[in-house]
C-alpha cells in the first residue's frame, strides 16, 4: 500500500525553529489539504519531505512505503516516487522543454520511449491543460506566464507519473479557468496516488473536496479533519483554533486569501 507516515516532526531553517512534532500519515487515494495563516510552515512541511537544501530536520522520522526517507538526497526521494512542484518553478537557461519532458519520460518509464509517441503523449496533454506548443522550443519557465509555469509543473506531474505529489501553492496567480484545469487534472489521478496540496483559495479546495485537511498554526497542527473545516475557516477564520489562555486578549489571525470569501 502507498502511504507516507510523518512522525514528531520538527524542522529549523538557519536558526529558527519552524516547525514542532508535526505527525500525520496518508494512504493512496487521499487528497491531503495543509492549510494555515501565512508564515505558519506550510511550505517548509512540503520541502522537508524532499529534503530541500534550506532545511534542516532535528527531529522526527519521515517514511514512505515502509522505508525512511528524512534526509535522503533529494533525487533519491524523487526514484521512490514522490513529485514536488515549487511554488515558484525555476527558470532553467539552455535548456529546452522539450528535451526537458524527454528526459523525464525516458528516466521514469521501464522501456524506451519511442519519439512519435512521446511527442504525441506531450501534445495531448499540453492542449488538456491549454498550453501552447510553441513553449517547447523555450528554455524551461523561460518567457512563460505565471500560469504557463504552473500548468508546466503540473504537465511534468503528469509524465512523472508519481506515487505522491506535492503542490505548493500551484493555484496561486491562476485565474478561474486555469484553476478548474489543474483542478479537473487531479481529480482525474487523484486515485492512483497521494496528493498532498497547499492551497489558499477556497474554491479551489471546494473543487477538489480533500478528504483531509489539516490545519497548520504557528508551525504545529492545531486541526487534522475533512473539508467541514475549510467551511469552518471561511466563517470564522484560524481564531478559532487557537487555545485562549487566561489573560489573553481576543485577536485574529487572519489570511488574505481566506479573508476575502468570508460572508
Amino acid at each position: 500500500m502507498t502511504e507516507i507516515k510523518v512522525t514528531n516532526l520538527s524542522v529549523k531553517i538557519g536558526t529558527k525553529k519552524v516547525l514542532n512534532k508535526i505527525s500525520f500519515s496518508a494512504i493512496k487515494g487521499d487528497v491531503f489539504a495543509i492549510v494555515g495563516p501565512n508564515g505558519t510552515g506550510k511550505s517548509t512541511l512540503l520541502k522537508s519531505i524532499m529534503n530541500h537544501f534550506n532545511v534542516h530536520i532535528t527531529n522526527g522520522s519521515i517514511t514512505f512505503n515502509g522505508k525512511n526517507i528524512k534526509n535522503l538526497a533529494t533525487d533519491k526521494i524523487a526514484k521512490f516516487g514522490v513529485f514536488y512542484a515549487t511554488q515558484n518553478p525555476t527558470e532553467l537557461e539552455g535548456i529546452q522543454t522539450l528535451e526537458f519532458l524527454k528526459i523525464i519520460v525516458n528516466e521514469t518509464s521501464k522501456d524506451k520511449v519511442g519519439f512519435y509517441q512521446l511527442y504525441s503523449r506531450i501534445n495531448d496533454l499540453m492542449k488538456s491543460l491549454d498550453l501552447p506548443q510553441e513553449i517547447l522550443t523555450r528554455n524551461v519557465n523561460v518567457g512563460f506566464s505565471g500560469g504557463q509555469k504552473k500548468k508546466h509543473e503540473i504537465l511534468q506531474a503528469q509524465l512523472f507519473n508519481p506515487s505522491l505529489l506535492l503542490l505548493d501553492e500551484i493555484d496561486s496567480g491562476l485565474d478561474i479557468d486555469a484553476i478548474q484545469i489543474i483542478a479537473d487534472f487531479i481529480n482525474k489521478n487523484r486515485k492512483d496516488r497521494i496528493t498532498i496540496i497547499v492551497s489558499h483559495h477556497l474554491d479551489f479546495l471546494y473543487s477538489l473536496k480533500p478528504n483531509k485537511v489539516l490545519v497548520l498554526i504557528d508551525g504545529s497542527i492545531a486541526k487534522i479533519g475533512d473539508l467541514s473545516l475549510v467551511k469552518k475557516i471561511e466563517k470564522n477564520g484560524y481564531k478559532q483554533f487557537i487555545p485562549k489562555q487566561k489573560n489573553q486578549p481576543d485577536f485574529e489571525i487572519t489570511d488574505p486569501y481566506l479573508a476575502c470569501h468570508r460572508k
